[in-house]
């Protein structure tokens, strides 16, 4: 994770220098995925904080990677325990190498690095032994140069595990890197 978190501090304080076109991938690709410390939150108040490190396979909607993930209630930890990647369900992809900065104006990025939303399926256990199967949605606001990511989607995780359905970003950055 910090190599994700390194990556993404140059990238961001050197974005105003960089020079180029964005480079192209498609949907067809394959790809590493990077979910930083991210924090997401269900209705019924509880938040889930979790990280990941893979990859996967368009095409092939195979994925492999490990995270973990911690469940609060307020400031009390009710569960924490580790993931794993078992397959992709489905991808979206928004582009390549840039974002939009809060001022609206673009700001380029490496031509490989991607935007998208990734739905995994996973298997869990938990610090008590239990475990289980889940769904992890991580979505990257990267886009095309000219583009946008699509309306109403925002940076961060979803999960839904246990019936409960962790569907409001609260905070935390994901990459997505196009593999050659």
């Amino acid at each position: 994770m910090r190599r994700f978190a390194l990556m993404l501090a140059l990238a961001l304080s050197a974005a105003a220098f960089l020079v180029g076109s964005a480079g192209s991938a498609h949907s067809r690709s394959s790809f590493q995925v990077f979910v930083e410390e991210t924090t997401s939150a269900a209705r019924n108040g509880l938040t889930l904080v979790s990280a990941l490190e893979g990859t996967y396979n368009v095409v092939g909607k195979s994925a492999s990677g490990d995270g973990t993930y911690e469940v609060w209630a307020g400031s009390t930890e009710v569960d924490h325990g580790t993931f794993t990647l078992t397959r992709l369900i489905t991808f979206q992809f928004y582009g390549c190498g840039e974002v939009t900065g809060e001022d609206g104006t673009p700001i380029e990025l490496p031509p490989d690095w991607c935007g998208g939303r990734a739905l995994f399926a996973i298997h869990y256990t938990s610090s008590t032994g239990q475990q289980g199967t889940a769904q992890y949605e991580v979505n990257c606001q990267i886009h095309d140069p000219g583009g946008q990511a699509p309306p109403g989607t925002s940076e961060g995780v979803k999960a839904n595990a246990r019936g409960v359905n962790f569907n409001k970003h609260v905070t935390g950055d994901n990459l997505l890197v196009k593999l050659p």
